[in-house]
């Protein structure tokens, strides 16, 4: 059987879920990111797509905090050489390489 959604339904349900929307955004902005991706230029983001940059690594033993390309800033967040900016203490990439 077809039921019917009214337009005002309609309205209410595309209102819910764009608020929804909103702050499930503003919770992964507030999370442990360290650098904003919509705040870098396309050559930044590009860099970061091409190394396969994430701020959660999958290896907890090839973090960025381990790698010799990371400089700390403070327990969450320090600047990757590689990058020329910010990077998660706790993510990864493809040029990851051990500290000497």
């Amino acid at each position: 059987m077809n039921k019917l959604i009214s337009r005002r339904g309609m309205l209410v349900k595309i209102a819910h879920v764009s608020f929804g929307s909103v702050f499930a955004s503003m919770a992964v902005i507030a999370s442990d990111l360290c650098a904003d991706p919509t705040a870098m230029d396309s050559g930044q983001q590009s860099l970061r797509i091409s190394l396969h940059y994430t701020e959660q690594a999958t290896d907890q033993t090839k973090i960025c905090s381990a790698c010799g390309f990371f400089q700390a800033v403070d327990p969450a967040c320090g600047m990757c050489m590689i990058f020329s900016g910010p990077a998660n203490t706790k993510g990864h990439c493809d040029s990851w390489s051990p500290k000497a």
